[in-house]
């Protein structure tokens, strides 16, 4: 007896809330998520709502990797296990099949993903495997795969021997190929089980990349039922990571390897022969160096494995902490992939190695797909498409992992636009598919070349972490149902998609990526609808519509606008700029905004006061370099968040070259005041030809009476200007520390030592064009006279010709 459906791939798991009152571990907290509630559709479809709690969440830790303990994993493979015996009608189980021990993958927060394969009297069953989305604690399974679409029943015995099945795989594989091995399976990914071959072939291209294909052979008829190639070929861009990099190598005797050290398979070398050396001190940093080319591939390579433990939470290229080498210098414009390693070509022009950062990330992105899931890479269709998407989506979040700024390779949604691969420049866009050669925006029926069709998958990406019309720089992005999406960041996004690949089975599609992604959604962010929402309006956005077991969502309105002002700003290393983060709401009450930042690079910090704000408030943005950060421009990030709402602004930073030391100087720098209590000096600032800035002078530590007067005031590196010290009556004689500063973009200081001599107490002579005040003494003709009242000494106003202003003593 034999059941079918019209499942393209089967989603088993219809409701949680069902599955995990069904199946609930004594002891364990097994029940449902508590803000769902069950609700029947028009269409009959057994789906959720789910209302999101307006209570804090807890946000994405520093790292998202956690694996769970021992008894979590124990209660998971018991879950699982005893829902594979419990004869539901949608696991398509026929009497024969067995299932083996599975392989267990941990993703972000310790969700377990556990992948079951399956035999049919004692003969593996392709498209047969079991994936399960199961919660950390063991106790919630949220999501169950499997591409196996009818129940088996068929006979073992193959009509069709191994050598004639081994001799029609040959002549799809092409000339110069040779047959590894010959697997009698049973083919359970068509509408139809077969007994088939699986032949995999291996041999070499016209350049001589390793290739590997399988090919299946109906084991009755002879029929090529599927065929696909594990080696899998991508493109990215071509730039450096700065100099100096620095990156992980080995130790060995008698120097250093380009070997991790704590990244297992992780390692790089040229076609022939290695690299070696007794410095640990690679390459020459050019475009066409081979080793350079393995400093840009180990740093990558390092780097996403990383982004993968911390953004994603899974621990290596196959998600069981391995990776496998890299090797370069090979004489194609190309790079590809294989489960035994990445060969690393050059651009047409044969200018630079195609070893940067993110065409790397492309190419461990597909063994990221590769070992997802069910495993393997499909034999073409949407299934190639989406793995195609799948790099360029991994190198994407990988630039924005690392950060680079503008002058190295900074964070974007375009493919190859600084390698011209071709000399015509980007080859694929994100955020706008349809730019490059009419590649698709959206999902259709038919599904075109893999890696046209990347675009459709790469565009949904976009849309769930920027949106379709970004606030933070980015470009808008159209829609193909003309919807608005909001996005929630590139972190949570890669977040999800990365995750959801664990329920990947070998007939995968943008139908089950779709209600795979929600279900992770769900699972990652149970208290919030506003990541599950994203990611359904960013499938409707791109033709994937709802799926049947879907969740529904239905969020509160927690709203406001954010923005950032100034936009930018420039500062010399060692320095600080500031601005002010505004928001505004029409919601009553107002929602209470948290605020953070992210996209500092090394030697930057953004200190925001105060860290909440009720919307219609401001806060306070200082951003301060060390000396030594990097020169570049960099996208700050200044996030808010009330609830399930998120809003964010950008600043653009621009760092530039610390600014020299300023010499500064004064001459003489000890002054003695006249008898009319002045004196002067010269303060000069240099060396001339320093930096084009503007310093403001101004003395401080002026006694009582005294003050300080510069011409002129403001002076560039080079210049001078003429310092008038004057002092009165009231300044108590005494020696005084005047100090002399100079401020703008750089600060200098200076001391000068300036003496108010003691009054003479003897009259002094009396002198034309002199200025007197009152009580003033003076001597003339041998008498003394007190000036009466202030003036100025003319000529002929000698005291005794002026008794109105001297009297005699």
């Amino acid at each position: 007896m034999r059941s079918t459906t019209s499942r393209g791939i089967v989603s088993i798991l219809a409701g949680t809330a069902m599955i995990s009152a069904l199946l609930a571990v004594p002891g364990a907290a097994a029940s449902a998520q508590p803000v769902e509630t069950a609700r029947t559709l028009k269409s009959a479809q057994a789906v959720k709502s789910v209302k999101a709690v307006k209570s804090a969440r807890t946000e994405n830790s520093a790292s998202a990797y956690g694996p769970p303990d021992e008894k979590a994993r124990a209660r998971a493979l018991d879950l699982a296990t005893r829902y594979l015996s419990s004869g539901q009608a949608a696991l398509e189980r026929s009497p024969d099949d067995r299932f083996g021990k599975p392989k267990a993958v941990f993703g972000a927060g310790g969700l377990q993903f556990l992948s079951f394969p399956r035999t049919y009297r004692g003969l593996p069953v392709y498209g047969g495997d079991v994936n399960f989305m199961i919660s950390r604690d063991g106790g919630t399974l949220h999501h169950t795969t499997s591409a196996q679409r009818a129940e088996i029943d068929v006979s073992v015995t193959p009509t069709v021997d191994k050598a004639k099945a081994s001799s029609i795989a040959l002549a799809t594989a092409g000339a110069g190929a040779a047959v590894r091995s010959a697997t009698l399976v049973v083919h359970a990914s068509g509408a139809t089980p077969r007994t088939a071959w699986d032949v995999v072939t291996e041999g070499r291209t016209s350049v001589g990349v390793p290739t590997g294909k399988h090919v299946f052979v109906d084991a009755t008829g002879g029929k090529v039922l599927e065929s696909w190639d594990t080696v899998r070929h991508g493109v990215g861009h071509s730039n450096y990571n700065g100099d100096p990099v620095r990156f992980d190598t080995s130790q060995v005797e008698g120097g250093y390897a380009l070997t991790d050290p704590s990244r297992p398979g992780i390692s790089c070398g040229p076609r022939t022969g290695s690299f070696d050396g007794s410095d640990d001190e690679w390459g020459d940093g050019s475009g066409t160096d081979l080793e350079t080319a393995c400093v840009d591939t180990m740093f990558a390579a390092q780097r996403q494995w990383d982004m993968l433990r911390e953004w994603t939470g899974r621990d290596g290229i196959d998600g069981q902490g391995n990776g496998v080498p890299a090797t370069v210098g090979w004489d194609f414009a190309n790079a590809t992939y294989s489960r035994t390693g990445i060969w690393m070509g050059r651009n047409s022009a044969n200018t630079r190695q195609m070893t940067p950062m993110d065409v790397v990330g492309h190419e461990y992105g597909h063994g990221v797909y590769d070992f997802s899931g069910s495993g393997g890479m499909g034999n073409g269709g949407w299934m190639a498409a989406m793995n195609e998407s799948t790099g360029d989506i991994l190198g994407a979040m990988l630039e924005h992992y690392v950060g680079h700024p503008d002058s190295l390779d900074e964070p974007d949604y375009l493919v190859g636009e600084e390698v011209n691969l071709f000399g015509t420049g980007p080859i694929r866009n994100m955020y706008d598919p349809s730019r490059i050669d009419d590649h698709p925006n959206c999902f259709s029926q038919t599904a075109p070349d893999a890696h046209v069709g990347a675009g459709a998958q790469n565009h949904w990406f976009y849309l769930l972490a920027e949106g379709s019309n970004p606030t933070n720089g980015n470009p808008a992005s159209p829609t193909c149902d003309g919807e608005r999406v909001t996005g929630i960041g590139i972190r949570k996004a890669g977040q999800i998609f990365v995750n959801a690949l664990q329920m990947k089975s070998v007939s995968w599609g943008p139908e089950a990526a779709r209600l795979a992604t929600v279900r992770t959604a769900q699972a990652l962010f149970p208290t919030s609808c506003a990541e599950i929402k994203a990611v359904k309006a960013a499938w409707s956005a791109v033709n994937v519509p709802p799926q049947p077991g879907e969740v529904v969502v239905e969020c509160p309105q927690e709203t406001f606008d954010l923005s950032v002002s100034p936009g930018s700003g420039s500062v010399p290393a060692g320095n600080a700029v500031r601005a002010e983060i505004r928001t505004s709401s029409t919601q009553s009450p107002p929602p209470v905004i948290e605020l953070t930042s992210t996209g500092a690079p090394e030697g930057v910090a953004v200190n925001i006061e105060p860290t909440k704000v009720t919307a219609g408030g401001t806060a306070a943005v200082t951003i301060s370099t060390r000396i030594d950060a990097r020169p570049g421009v960099y996208r700050l990030q200044l996030i808010g968040r009330a609830a399930a709402f998120t809003q964010s602004a950008t600043y653009e930073l621009t760092v530039t070259a610390p600014l020299p030391k300023l010499p500064m100087a004064v001459n003489p720098s000890t002054l003695t005041l006249d008898g009319e209590l002045k004196g002067a000096a010269t303060v000069t600032t240099g060396p001339a030809g320093g930096p084009p800035i503007v310093v403001r002078l101004a003395a401080s530590g002026l006694p009582a009476g005294m003050t300080a007067t510069f011409t002129p005031v403001d002076i560039t590196p080079g210049d001078r200007s003429a310092l008038a010290i004057a002092a009165t009556r009231q300044t108590p004689p005494g020696t005084y520390q005047v100090t002399l500063t100079a401020t703008g973009p750089v600060s200098a200081t200076t001391t000068l030592t300036v003496r108010v001599p003691e009054p003479d107490p003897r009259p002094k002579d009396w002198r034309a064009w002199t200025r007197y005040k009152a009580g003033d003494l003076v001597t003339y003709g041998g008498k003394t006279y007190r000036c009466r009242q202030a003036h100025t000494s003319q000529p002929d106003w000698t005291p005794p010709r002026t008794p109105v202003l001297w009297s005699r003593v």
